[in-house]
């Protein structure tokens, strides 16, 4: 909107754009969930980028428990469509090939951008939460996909850390992003346990970049040092999971970058490596 490009520029600072898929959702609530399509303008820091304004904030919240563990009264977000999380999220989806995993539906975005993807022959999306698959289902996210990329996407009602694919069925890429914040201290274990059924050629995780950063200083002499060799290094020799390193952009500022803005803002900079 010409209006939220005027706000953006009089206070200085950029109005975030996306080149990615960015479903329109149906309001809905079932269970202890609901989706907002949001479309506020809205302050926010990209996970690579920085600080930003951004037009569209579609969020995807869950009842938050009570006491005595049933739902309470207030929500919190799982998910928002913000530039922090399509950033973090989506080397996810541009790298994948194959036939790929997902672990964790969430809002589906980055299964309708994988399924749009022409490397992509598969996705198989693991969800546990059946009230959550059922939201999506009548949100209407992918109504505006083509009948190909809408027939790639398969949904399965499973427990990611305990499903294994088919006798028949090969794992080329795993995504994996079942928790609520980055660098929860299990993320690693988690993953390496999905792994361990899935056994998938290449894997990216949410929030891998802090990982790596925090796998660097075992495989480093410079304290922060963040290079090529020490990603490599860092991700077989420390965290000795196939992950993904892209080799077309330049990973380590990506890093460096992430490391930075979270630094500024105050927020955990290390993972535990299991």
């Amino acid at each position: 909107m010409k209006h939220n490009s005027e706000i953006a520029a009089a206070l200085g600072k950029p109005l975030w754009r996306t080149d990615s898929f960015v479903p329109r959702y149906r309001c809905g609530e079932n269970g202890s969930w609901k989706l907002n399509p949001g479309g506020q303008l809205v302050h926010d820091w990209g996970y690579f980028t920085g600080p930003c304004l951004v037009e569209m904030l579609p969020s995807l919240s869950r009842k938050a428990k009570s006491r005595n563990g049933g739902d309470g009264d207030t929500w919190e977000t799982w998910m928002s469509l913000t530039p922090h999380e399509i950033e973090s999220q989506e080397l996810g989806y541009r790298c994948a090939f194959g036939e790929m995993v997902i672990m964790g539906l969430g809002m589906g975005w980055i299964a309708a951008n994988a399924a749009l993807n022409h490397q992509v022959s598969k996705v198989t999306v693991v969800e546990r939460d059946s009230d959550v698959i059922r939201l999506f289902s009548e949100s209407g996210a992918l109504d505006s996909l083509d009948a190909s990329a809408q027939e790639k996407i398969d949904i399965v009602n499973a427990d990611a850390l305990t499903w294994c694919p088919a006798p028949d069925q090969s794992v080329d890429f795993l995504y994996a992003d079942i928790w609520l914040h980055l660098a929860e201290p299990e993320a690693i274990g988690q993953v390496r346990r999905m792994q361990n059924n899935v056994e998938a050629r290449t894997i990216y995780f949410w929030g891998q970049e802090i990982a790596i950063y925090s796998a660097s200083s075992c495989v480093s002499n410079n304290e922060g040092e963040i290079s090529p060799e020490v990603i490599r290094l860092a991700v077989s020799e420390v965290i000795n999971l196939p992950l993904l390193i892209p080799t077309d952009r330049n990973y380590a500022k990506m890093i460096q970058d992430v490391i930075k803005n979270r630094t500024e803002r105050h927020l955990p900079i290390e993972i535990e490596l299991g």
